[in-house]
């Protein structure tokens, strides 16, 4: 019943996204970077309150990011944060990075997923 609540929530504010996705794997000796597509999945993005503008310097430049947004996805959905992938997917115009990424359980079962989005610019 409550993976139909999550996907009721959902529906009242759908956005189709396909990922894409970078997963760093070990191959013996060093560490390879595969890239992938998944999806399409259908989620609900949200904003959220707390974020703000930074800019982030990397070796590649600077970047602008803002974490106002958040994500909810259904239980079948295969969505990834951590050190060794990276998901990525285009919505509304703007490049999401997905920074965490939460399964909820009612009584141990997955019935969906929240996380944490971040806008680059």
């Amino acid at each position: 019943m409550r993976r139909k609540h999550t996907q009721w929530s959902i529906r009242q504010n759908p956005l189709e996204i396909m990922i894409k996705r970078k997963e760093r794997i070990n191959m013996g000796g060093y560490m390879d970077e595969v890239e992938s597509v998944t999806g399409p999945f259908v989620v609900r993005i949200f904003s959220t309150s707390g974020g703000s503008m930074q800019e982030i310097s990397t070796l590649a430049g600077t970047k602008q990011v803002d974490r106002y947004f958040g994500l909810l996805a259904d239980f079948a959905a295969d969505i990834r944060a951590g050190t060794l992938v990276t998901d990525e997917f285009e919505a509304m115009g703007m490049i999401f990075q997905v920074k965490s990424i939460y399964s909820q359980k009612i009584a141990g079962e997955v019935v969906g997923y929240q996380g944490e989005l971040e806008r680059v610019t």
